[in-house]
């Protein structure tokens, strides 16, 4: 979408919204309100981490707001916009007219810079240990824009409409539409093989469209409240895919390239397609359901939706179904209960690979295709409930349990799935005194029995004391064979973990205030063979606010941080 089309799509907003105030004959009130300023961005000590999406050189850049406010007897119309420079503005128009109307339109753009990474951490090379030097085996990499700054423009589009159509029953449509644009370069990396064992580095095209509209239905029928939602979301992208040569595939020592050695690669000198994206559609369906069910507010909704790949015909499928009952049980305590049911469905590919084996006459007919199953089929079950109860005009304890557990079908093979439970309990409470003191200390666990885990295995043993050559008189090991080296199943999630919060505020006047805190996080998981994975935070923080008047506030705040891991490190190894 161009920006003469972006200009003209927010100015149509625009005028749709004022037009419900000036359709008013009643008496308007109107406000507007202008800043104007200018910020000065400093990068003499460059880091794209730290500057981020602050995209300025070393020089004073213009900035402006505005709020314009207008209000008669049954309407108001708002208007919000700031300009931060030529890539960061922000814009929010409102307008409703009465209970019967209501429509807004949003508009934000800022510049995200992504940073160069170097490959330097990839760099390793074979080293003989029986004569202490280094082998002729080598990862190594290559930019080839070095220095390149990579930044894509974000632009986000949003407009939402809602319409009375009937009193009776009170029903109501509901519209709104929602498009994400990208425009810039990323980073793409191409891994070549065998040969080489050599990464290229180069700049790729961004631009990137991201369409959604969602509509539906709400009404009152026989004390309860129904609506329907229909969404549609598509992404694509026009950028064209960046293309690598690889290798011809030869021994990586002397250079041999011999047919034996050449079969081991699906594809070898020549150019490939890498780094591509997907063009997806999402189409979407939701009912809820609300109403009084005994004492307490029963509420519920289902979904289906399904979206594709329209490039490589691959598709998923989600069922959702969730429920919420609140009810009081005195007049002092109130139960809260959740659940929701989730199945997905993915397609399985099936992957078809070559099947010449050149050099190794009795593997010439070995059959390397294979069903990839998708790690993503599953059944997903969450319920949770909570206790709520005010001990004292001034003490609200919450209590929270919960269960989890993930059903997955196929992973890592056909009907042959795992699964994972996860329970869970909270307790927070509360103390308020007024306006002058507050405080909040909250304590959660997760414990979690088998969670999610790398099928294939994270290292290999040492192959040539186990594997036998797969053709008798030949010595070779092929690459195949390695799969049943591997072992230690590996996660990033824990088995335990310790969540702390503590959380006080205290105001001695209406001028001033002070707020204390403290966080703190600690997870295990030492079930895995031979990992033991820990990960634990401190956060302790302390903020200030003085108002002098009301035109005036005065923040300041600290907060320092305190991380501690201990984690496996895995290095680059030759032939296993």
């Amino acid at each position: 979408m161009k920006t003469i089309n972006i200009i003209l799509y927010v100015g149509l907003v625009l005028l749709l919204a004022f037009s419900v105030v000036l359709a008013e004959d009643n008496e308007t009130q109107e406000s507007t309100i202008l800043w104007i300023g200018s910020h000065y961005v400093d990068f003499s000590d460059y880091n794209k981490k730290i500057g981020e999406y602050l995209c300025g050189e070393d020089e004073w850049i213009p900035e402006l707001e505005l709020t314009y406010f207008s209000r008669s007897d049954n309407s108001i119309f708002r208007l919000d916009g700031h300009f931060h420079d030529d890539k960061d503005i922000f814009a929010d128009a409102r307008a409703t007219k009465g209970d019967h109307f209501r429509l807004s339109g949003k508009y934000r753009s800022f510049i995200r810079q992504l940073g160069q990474d170097l490959l330097t951490n990839v760099e390793a090379r074979e080293f003989f240990e029986s004569t202490g030097n280094p082998g002729g085996k080598m990862l190594t990499h290559e930019l080839l824009d070095p220095g390149a700054d990579y930044d894509y423009k974000r632009q986000e589009i949003l407009t939402e409409v809602e319409i009375l159509l009937s009193r009776k029953n009170n029903i109501r449509f509901t519209a709104a539409h929602r498009s994400v644009l990208k425009n810039g370069e990323r980073q793409a990396i191409a891994n070549n093989h065998c040969f080489s064992c050599h990464l290229t580095s180069e700049s790729a095209d961004v631009v990137q469209r991201s369409h959604q509209i969602e509509a539906g239905l709400d009404a009152e029928l026989a004390g309860s409240d129904i609506g329907y939602r229909f969404g549609y979301r598509v992404f694509e992208s026009d950028a064209p895919d960046p293309v690598a040569y690889y290798d011809p595939a030869k021994h990586p020592v002397h250079g041999g390239a011999g047919a034996e050695f050449s079969s081991r690669q699906v594809f070898d000198d020549t150019s490939v397609a890498y780094s591509t994206l997907p063009r997806t559609e999402k189409t979407s369906h939701k009912v809820r359901f609300k109403r009084d069910l005994g004492q307490g507010e029963f509420a519920s909704s289902l979904g289906y939706s399904i979206a594709k790949n329209t490039i490589t015909d691959l598709s998923s499928e989600a069922y959702v179904g969730s429920a919420n009952y609140a009810v009081g049980l005195s007049n002092r305590t109130r139960l809260v209960t959740r659940g929701t049911v989730t199945m997905l469905k993915a397609d399985d590919p099936w992957i078809d690979l070559p099947t010449y084996r050149g050099g190794a006459a009795d593997l010439n007919e070995t059959d390397f295709d294979f069903t990839r199953y998708s790690g993503l089929d599953r059944w997903d079950l969450r319920f949770s409930a909570e206790v709520i109860s005010r001990l004292s005009p001034r003490v609200v304890l919450y209590v929270l349990g919960g269960y989890d557990r993930v059903d997955r079908d196929d992973y890592p093979i056909w009907d042959e799935g795992t699964q994972t439970d996860k329970f869970t309990g909270q307790v927070k409470l509360r103390y308020r005194k007024g306006l002058r003191y507050s405080s909040l200390v909250k304590y959660r666990f997760e414990k979690t029995s088998d969670p999610f885990v790398s099928a294939r295995g994270l290292f290999e043993l040492p192959g040539y004391d186990i594997l036998e050559p797969a053709v008798p008189v030949s010595p070779w090991i092929f690459y195949w064979q390695r799969e049943d080296l591997r072992y230690q199943s590996i996660t990033t999630l824990p088995t335990d973990k310790h969540v702390f919060e503590w959380r006080s505020t205290y105001r001695p006047s209406e001028r001033y205030g002070l707020t204390i805190g403290l966080k703190g996080k600690y997870d295990k998981n030492n079930d895995l063979d031979s990992l033991d994975v820990q990960h634990f935070s401190l956060q302790p923080n302390l903020n200030i606010n003085y108002t002098p008047d009301v035109k005036w506030t005065l923040a300041a705040g600290y907060t320092y941080s305190f991380d501690k891991s201990k984690l496996p490190i895995t290095v680059a190894l030759f032939d296993g």
